[in-house]
């Protein structure tokens, strides 16, 4: 953890730099080049459940011909007949998120920043960039960790400045870009950059892979409508949602213009009455929205379906118990959030058996003590395929 931080202590960090300031960190992760190849993305982008985008630019190492900004042309993909070698030595970038969806190294990958909550982390993306290629100057709206792993690039960045997007490009790119700083990073450097501080990341002296941990950051606007969606999910059985709006004892208005109080206070009353703020209720919502599957994440059902006393037998056997590479869980109490399902998990036993898996993403078996309902709940995952087993080994 000193490392990574580059000697601060993880509250050092918290306080002085989380959402405030950006921080270079020379060999955060000292050797560190990655897990995969630029073979693997360009496999995983002809994938259709996996996101992933090609990003072309004309302009050459070294970003901007003085201070005008080229414009990057964006393609998302599938991919079906990518083949990086045709693309040639000119500026280009491939992006692949959710690698920890795609390989169990992601996730040891994300541990490494558990000085944050996971209700904060979003993913792992791998940016391969042949020399001179990157996706332009921008500003994300979250918090990232951009780690070198093979090869070099020079990030810019920009804390203050016009942050005006170019409406003529097809990416998200500033119309003008004036960089306040400047570096190079080698394999293991990392940056982290706080929302709002514009950047651009170039590959020099050949290609390079950089690695981008990113924070969950949710607009106030999406957090409102999940809201409203979750709500309407959970009606009060005594609200007839088909009844009409009535008003029998309806006066002649004084200003038929004027949002009269009757209906005012009619409507309000409804709305309070669906609306009913629960703090218990609040905690199910975020749970189940922080640990929701993305899109294009679909989990195939277990080929064969397990009852609890199946996950019993197993669980008393050789063998391990792993999450699925998409999987996500969170805990509150006996509750437990997985890709958006929940369970309770009463038994304080079960729990740490549960709070293991999620955290160590497999369970070494034999495991003698979990309960039948704990059995229940494993059968419940397993069968729509959140979980598996390993079993004899």
């Amino acid at each position: 953890m000193t490392t990574l931080l580059g000697g601060l202590t993880p509250s050092t960090f918290l306080a002085d730099h989380w959402q405030k300031k950006p921080l270079l960190i020379r060999q955060a992760m000292p050797g560190f080049t990655g897990f995969v190849s630029r073979e693997d993305l360009a496999r995983w982008a002809r994938r259709d459940d996996v996101l992933s985008r090609l990003v072309t630019t004309p302009f050459v190492a070294g970003g901007f011909a003085g201070k005008k900004p080229v414009k990057p042309s964006l393609e998302h993909g599938p991919f079906e007949k990518l083949d990086l070698n045709r693309l040639g030595p000119g500026p280009w970038s491939l992006l692949v998120q959710g690698i920890e969806c795609l390989h169990p190294a992601g996730w040891a990958l994300l541990s490494q920043f558990d000085f944050l909550p996971r209700t904060r982390l979003d993913d792992v993306m791998v940016s391969y960039a042949s020399e001179g290629g990157g996706v332009g100057p921008h500003v994300d709206k979250y918090d990232v960790f951009l780690l070198q792993g093979q090869g070099r690039r020079r990030w810019r960045i920009a804390e203050g400045g016009n942050k005006q997007l170019d409406d003529d490009a097809e990416l998200p790119t500033l119309k003008r870009f004036v960089a306040e700083q400047e570096w190079v990073l080698e394999p293991g450097d990392m940056l982290y950059l706080p929302p709002g501080v514009a950047h651009e990341g170039v590959a020099v002296d050949g290609p390079c892979m950089t690695w981008s941990i990113g924070a969950v950051a949710p607009t106030h606007e999406s957090l409102l409508q999940n809201y409203l969606v979750f709500k309407s999910q959970s009606v009060d059985a005594t609200i007839d949602m088909e009844a009409m709006y009535e008003d029998p004892g309806l006066q002649v208005p004084k200003d038929p213009f004027a949002l009269d109080d009757g209906m005012l206070n009619a409507v309000n009353a409804l709305l309070q009455e669906r609306l009913r703020i629960d703090p218990v209720e609040v905690a199910e919502y975020l749970g189940r929205l922080l640990t929701g599957p993305k899109p294009h994440i679909e989990f195939p059902e277990a080929r064969k379906q397990l009852t609890d006393t199946d996950v019993g037998n197993r669980l008393r056997n050789h063998g391990l118990l792993r999450l699925a590479l998409p999987s996500r869980g969170l805990v509150r109490g006996s509750t437990v959030f997985i890709n958006g399902e929940v369970s309770e998990v009463p038994v304080a036993g079960d729990l740490e058996l549960v709070s293991t898996l999620l955290r160590t993403r497999q369970l070494q078996l034999p495991q003698q003590k979990a309960t039948i309902g704990l059995c229940d709940v494993i059968a419940a995952w397993h069968n729509q395929g959140f979980v598996s087993f390993d079993v004899g080994r």
